[in-house]
């Protein structure tokens, strides 16, 4: 039997789909693992999924210390990494030989060491560019998004040369590869592109490839989200059959200096749109000392069934998250981000590009006028919803989780007959496109839940380039 080692060490939404593919393989008779921050381990258990704990919290770590402010926001990023490097060493380099394969969040820069320090194929999930790309930018945490591929080019160029001269990245990654018996990195972006292949868990018309891409394998399997029917609680289904249907507003596990002001704010702009609110309070002050009534709910409970919830939603107000932008998607509802860090810049504008949604408002420079303009163009602008629910149904049916076990199961022969690619090897063009001569081809396969593959690309599959389960399978979501 084979066994998977997954790592997903970050936030729930970094973990989630880690969680979800290993349950996936696990059902299908592999032997899996997943790793992540120690405070995690409850997401695994719900999900029946083995649970290997990092040394570390990420919250305490990072996520508590998340706060409004773009200097605050990169220097908090640089000082948990070096504190992440050390805990994955600490627990992969004692059970990284018992496993076979290591499937790993893209951002772990660290983790793939321990896949080629014990030669395992390594494959990466994709959730983010962290990749060169052309036509996006590293996710510095700046508002600086364009798709002019000099200007990313110099971006990239100026994100390698921080992380090998002025962050110390690139040092302590070196002394912890020192310890495995491996040789130094020079260049730790390029490192990132160092993979037996790519999985992009992402929606193929939202986040489309770049040319540069071609350098090597990989395929769109669409974005992992849960599937398990849950049950709202009375309250919450008592509130939605009061009146309209409310908008949800929630910023995933992101702090704020000033959690009353923002609420305020947000809750006067919910009120000049004339709309009511579901408010997830989450782990932040959002919603703090908030009564309830017949136009506010408050979410004090986590997780949220987004899944089953969205859905029943006018819209949705979020920070911009990869996984809130793929699961407001998949509801077909419009959506605004008021992105404050990371990535989530990028997804803000995907939304806006792709007609979803009003322009984000960038949460580090929030002004109460400007957010009130951009609740009221969303829930009152009828385009935004006419897209949102097209982009819905055609992107329905496409499970992540699923279409991942069966790429594996067409992979698995090739990966485990041969040793990992050398970052040299990378380096020279070793690794390749998967429409380029002789790589992988996933041919048709007869399964009933599965649409064969084009015959022009390889990596693009049916629909919106991901492998389809059926109509009567369980609707997407996140749990």
């Amino acid at each position: 039997m084979t066994r998977i080692l997954f790592s997903g060490d970050g936030s729930s939404g970094d973990l989630l789909p880690m969680v979800l593919m290993a349950q996936e393989f696990k059902r299908a008779g592999y032997d899996v693992c997943v790793c992540g921050s120690s405070e995690q381990e409850k997401m695994a258990r719900d999900f029946a999924v083995p649970f290997a704990a990092y040394p570390h919290s990420y919250s305490e770590m990072y996520l508590e210390r998340q706060r409004t402010g773009y200097i605050h926001s990169i220097r908090e990023n640089i000082r948990h990494q070096e504190a992440l490097y050390q805990g994955e060493y600490d627990l992969l380099s004692q059970i990284g030989g018992d496993f076979d394969v290591l499937i790993n969040f893209l951002a772990e820069l660290f983790v793939p060491s321990i896949a080629e320090a014990f030669k395992m194929p390594n494959l990466k999930l994709f959730t983010f560019p962290m990749v060169v790309s052309e036509r996006y930018a590293p996710p510095t945490g700046l508002p600086f998004i364009s798709e002019n591929p000099v200007i990313n080019k110099l971006h990239w160029k100026a994100a390698a040369f921080a992380a090998r001269h002025v962050f110390s990245y690139t040092k302590t990654l070196n002394r912890l590869r020192a310890q495995l018996d491996l040789p130094p990195l020079n260049d730790l972006i390029a490192n990132t592109s160092r993979f037996d292949h790519l999985m992009i868990g992402l929606y193929e018309e939202l986040m489309p490839a770049c040319p540069s891409w071609r350098a090597f394998d990989y395929t769109y399997i669409g974005p992992c989200l849960p599937r398990t029917p849950v049950r709202l609680s009375d309250e919450l289904e008592a509130f939605l059959a009061k009146g309209s249907k409310p908008i949800y507003i929630g910023f995933g596990s992101m702090h704020h200096a000033d959690g009353d002001r923002l609420t305020k704010f947000l809750l006067d702009a919910a009120r000049d749109a004339g709309v009511r609110v579901v408010l997830a309070q989450n782990n932040s002050r959002i919603g703090a000392g908030v009564h309830e009534s017949d136009d506010v709910f408050v979410l004090r409970d986590y997780p949220i069934p987004h899944h089953v919830l969205f859905p029943r939603l006018k819209a949705a107000v979020h920070h911009g998250s990869w996984i809130s932008t793929h699961l407001a998607a998949q509801a077909g509802i419009p959506q605004l981000a008021l992105p404050q860090a990371s990535d989530q810049y990028l997804w803000a504008n995907v939304i806006w590009k792709n007609g979803l949604g009003p322009k984000g408002v960038d949460m580090n420079r929030m002004r109460a006028a400007k957010l009130s303009a951009a609740i009221e163009r969303l829930t009152h602008e009828a385009t935004y919803e006419s897209r949102a629910h097209a982009l819905a149904e055609r992107v329905r049916g496409i499970d992540g989780s699923t279409n991942a076990v069966l790429l594996f199961d067409r992979l698995e022969s090739r990966l485990l007959g041969k040793h990992a690619v050398s970052v040299a090897g990378y380096a020279n063009g070793t690794a390749r496109h998967a429409s380029a001569p002789g790589a992988l081809r996933l041919p048709e396969r007869p399964a009933k839940r599965v649409n064969g593959t084009r015959p022009d690309a390889a990596h693009r599959l049916e629909g919106s380039a991901a492998l389809r389960v059926d109509d009567s399978d369980e609707a997407a979501g996140e749990g």
